[in-house]
């Protein structure tokens, strides 16, 4: 399950059960004073239609995950953190847009895979829908491994395993766009692993509604509209520079 605070007495959570059925809730309690019996009488379940694009209208192309998986596994659900904003403005539709472009990202970057860039293994399919990406599974990102003291980092041999990944995205003419230490899994080697495909675009093409992260990109959101390798390389200078004196989000 996860949760996203709107403000200081607004909560809204989602979750998936085994079904892969979505729910979502909101209350107006801060999070810190919400208990799982409130939770659950809040949750709603989601229609499949709002959230989960068709597998037959995915288009060619599209590689459909096994039915048998390696245990070590993650599934890449669809974004639910703005469903009751896209619910109240109408645009329910650039949820599962968003994860069908995800997937298209992933399938290309399948076809040149990259030892630090995270391995996908196809689209989930359940009622005719993509209900979510199969990729492999890491410990945990930069920010939890250095905020927890999982372990030690080499910077230099770690940067330049994360510049290794983004020059050969950018080699393939695509951008990330939204890179930064939440986007970045640290593996049982202690070296990077590039995740979250869900901003990646062709170099030049109009960004969606996922378009970076802020405090993370090089100049205001509302500029931020385009796919640019400049956004990757400002970003990993920036990494770099926090590598020294790493600050978390609460």
């Amino acid at each position: 399950m996860t949760r996203k605070p709107a403000n200081k007495s607004h909560t809204t959570f989602a979750l998936f059960d085994k079904d892969d059925i979505a729910y979502f809730g909101n209350l107006n309690i801060p999070k810190c004073d919400i208990n799982l019996e409130q939770i659950a009488f809040a949750l709603t379940p989601v229609p499949d239609e709002d959230i989960f694009p068709e597998w037959t209208c995915s288009g060619e192309g599209l590689t459909r995950a096994p039915e048998t998986l390696p245990s070590n596994i993650y599934v890449k659900r669809p974004n639910m953190s703005l469903y009751d904003v896209f619910q109240k403005h109408n645009v329910l539709k650039l949820i599962p847009k968003g994860l069908l472009e995800e997937a298209k990202a992933m399938e290309m970057l399948s076809q040149h895979p990259h030892p630090h860039i995270i391995r996908y293994h196809g689209c989930y399919v359940r009622r005719g829908r993509i209900v979510g990406l199969i990729l492999d599974r890491h410990p945990c990102t930069l920010a939890d491994y250095l905020r927890n003291k999982a372990g030690s980092v080499d910077k230099e041999r770690f940067m330049k395993a994360l510049e290794s990944a983004i020059g050969h995205l950018h080699s393939l003419n695509w951008a990330h766009n939204d890179l930064n230490p939440s986007n970045i899994l640290v593996n049982e080697a202690g070296m990077p692993v590039l995740i979250d495909f869900g901003s990646a675009q062709e170099i030049g093409a109009a960004l969606g509604s996922s378009r970076g992260t802020q405090g993370w990109i090089d100049g205001e959101m509302k500029d931020y509209d385009t796919s640019d390798s400049g956004h990757d390389l400002f970003a990993l200078e920036k990494i770099r520079a926090w590598f020294d004196s790493p600050t978390f989000d609460d």
